[in-house]
């Protein structure tokens, strides 16, 4: 039905005029065969036709021919169409204003740009009331957006009383998605402001999402905690370039074989031009790669300016080093000499090599990304390029089919996929971390320590946004445990759980020291040191290796370990151990 609206809406003028013409082409015909009188010729029939339109053609008498009487109703129907739809542009503010009364639990979308179009068609698509505050009348995506069922506002998102009239202390989600970073946190702290004076006692909090497209200066904003507050607002930022690392390593993980303990291969990511989603793919990678193998993560920056962005990056992420190796290839990828070296690492048996290209330019990012694949044929070395679209260049790499690059270069990064409810909100992610801290909460209020003592000792409603986010990252390593144990996830039967499945005690304590490493890096990442426990001074007493941790600080990892069936059973997953998944193929092959 839907694609049927769509067509129609697409076609309407077209099919209007011949529509019009038509009824025109009837009219005159019915009058021919009516008069019966040569006195009368074309132009006099065709303008007694158009006098059908406005209703001006008499009553005739005797019996009239039935082209004419198609004619004249099909006539009257055109003239109600074109009413209707005179009235529904002439009177539309007014019916949106009247919509907008009436609005609770709905999304708000300040911004039409890309990503704002992607994200309100993506919540219209789901069946969701969206509300879209853009300024320009004359973007493009206006016409498209109302017809897919969007209430429009013409205005700047910042100004308060647009927020109050998009009925914001009664919506559900605040996207701010405006070209202007600026914009976008001021239109949060608006929000937050018009909440706490009209809907001060919600019970469900208003979740407001502002972009900021730098990386820095969303990385202060989250230091600063402007955002937050005690009113009923949960307001984050968020950058589209850490949203796009995250989605690259979930769905291309550098650990793409086992590596069990002893194993003496490491995981090694060349990062070819190092702004900013450069940086956001080595920190993502940062943060995952903590391996069975206990190998340390390398990480190469190739770019010509390769030595002065390191050193800028380890300006703002000191701790890098404490977590993975970061070296440069300085020059252009396209150089014999570095060409050279990422073949020979290719080479190495011991080097599990990704190479990410990551350059704002989507065409010199497929040059490089193809010269890459062709250079190294014959190598497993898989090549990630960032494209900014779904459409243009990606395709020559997705309608490669069987062809020269199939299944050695791969995109990411494109907006499409990555403005999503799911990408946006993470509402997996954050029910499988909300659930991994009430658990580590409950354990530790049984142990007798007070609520609220730490800043970690609280509801996840209360929990500051450093925690929520490492509760985050303890999610998103999950699969990486798994590999390493040979284990994969597989849909459940409803009212299976967990399906009997339970880690080996060797199992466990493999995983957790694998938990400790990432815990630990994800402190370390953050400016965290070794010291006596002070969350202001940003000191831990467990930022040790894992044969110098204390027992009791151990069995907090372990817990966290255990818990992980139970934790993917709620997303409707069990786990199976792979030599089971082998076993069953085989039989099922031997009874095909």
């Amino acid at each position: 039905m839907r694609r049927f609206l769509a067509f129609l809406r697409d076609h309407e003028p077209g099919m209007v005029m011949a529509w019009v013409l038509s009824t025109l082409g009837l009219g005159v015909v019915g009058l021919r065969d009516y008069l019966e009188d040569p006195r009368f010729g074309l132009s006099d029939l065709l303008y007694q036709s158009v006098q059908l339109f406005v209703l001006q053609l008499q009553v005739l008498p005797d019996k009239t021919p039935w082209t004419l009487d198609v004619a004249r109703w099909s006539a009257a129907a055109v003239s109600f169409y074109a009413v209707l739809r005179a009235g529904s542009v002439i009177f539309a503010g007014e019916f949106e204003r009247l919509r907008l009364r009436r609005l609770s639990g709905h999304v708000v979308v300040c911004g039409l740009g890309r990503k704002g179009h992607q994200l309100a068609q993506d919540f219209l698509a789901r069946g969701e009331r969206v509300v879209i505050i853009e300024k320009d009348e004359e973007n493009d995506s206006l016409l498209a957006a109302r017809e897919a069922g969007a209430l429009v506002m013409l205005n700047a998102a910042a100004d308060e009383a647009i927020l109050r009239q998009a009925r914001v202390d009664q919506a559900a989600l605040l996207l701010a998605v405006t070209g202007d970073d600026g914009a976008n946190i001021e239109t949060a702290l608006a929000a937050r402001r018009l909440v706490r004076e009209r809907a001060p006692g919600r019970t469900t909090p208003l979740r407001v999402l502002s972009h900021v497209g730098d990386l820095r200066l969303c990385e202060l904003i989250r230091a600063s905690k402007v955002l937050t507050g005690t009113e009923p607002v949960e307001a984050t930022p968020f950058n589209i370039h850490e949203a796009a690392a995250r989605v690259l390593l979930r769905d291309n993980p550098l650990d793409r074989e086992r590596l069990s303990p002893g194993d003496p291969r490491f995981v090694h990511l060349c990062v070819v031009g190092f702004g900013q989603m450069g940086e956001s793919v080595a920190l993502q990678a940062a943060r995952l790669a903590h391996l069975a193998n206990g190998s340390r993560l390398r990480v190469t920056i190739v770019d010509r300016k390769a030595e002065e962005r390191r050193q800028r990056f380890l300006g703002r992420c000191p701790g890098f080093t404490e977590v993975a190796d970061l070296d440069v290839l300085e020059g252009d990828v396209e150089y014999a000499e570095v060409l050279t070296r990422l073949e020979e690492w290719g080479q190495d048996p011991h080097r599990l090599l990704d190479i990410v290209v990551c350059f704002d330019d989507d065409r010199r990012g497929l040059a490089c990304g193809l010269t890459l694949v062709e250079r190294l044929r014959g190598r497993r070395v898989p090549v990630r390029v960032r494209m900014s679209h779904e459409e243009g260049m990606s395709a020559l790499v997705h309608g490669s089919g069987e062809g020269r690059w199939n299944g050695r270069i791969s995109v990411f990064g494109m907006i499409d996929r990555l403005c999503t409810r799911e990408s946006i909100l993470g509402e997996t992610l954050d029910l499988l971390a909300r659930t991994a801290h009430t658990a580590y909460l409950q354990r530790k209020l049984a142990e007798g320590e007070v609520p609220g003592a730490r800043p970690s000792l609280k509801e996840w409603r209360e929990l500051d946004e450093f925690f929520r986010e490492s509760n985050r990252q303890q999610a998103d390593h999950i699969p990486v445990k798994l590999r390493a144990i040979g284990c994969q996830t597989e849909p459940a039967s409803p009212g299976t759980g967990t399906g009997g499945f339970a880690f080996t005690s060797e199992e466990v304590e493999l995983l957790a020291r694998m938990e400790h490493d990432r815990w630990c890096a994800r402190h370390l990442l953050d400016g965290w040191r070794k010291g006596a426990r002070d969350d202001v001074a940003r000191t831990h007493p467990c930022l040790v290796p894992w044969t110098e941790l204390e027992e009791k600080y151990r069995e907090n990892d372990r817990a966290a370990v255990r818990q992980i069936p139970e934790l993917l059973a709620l997303v409707g997953q069990q786990l199976v151990r792979e030599s089971q998944k082998d076993e069953e193929a085989a039989r099922q092959r031997r009874a095909g």
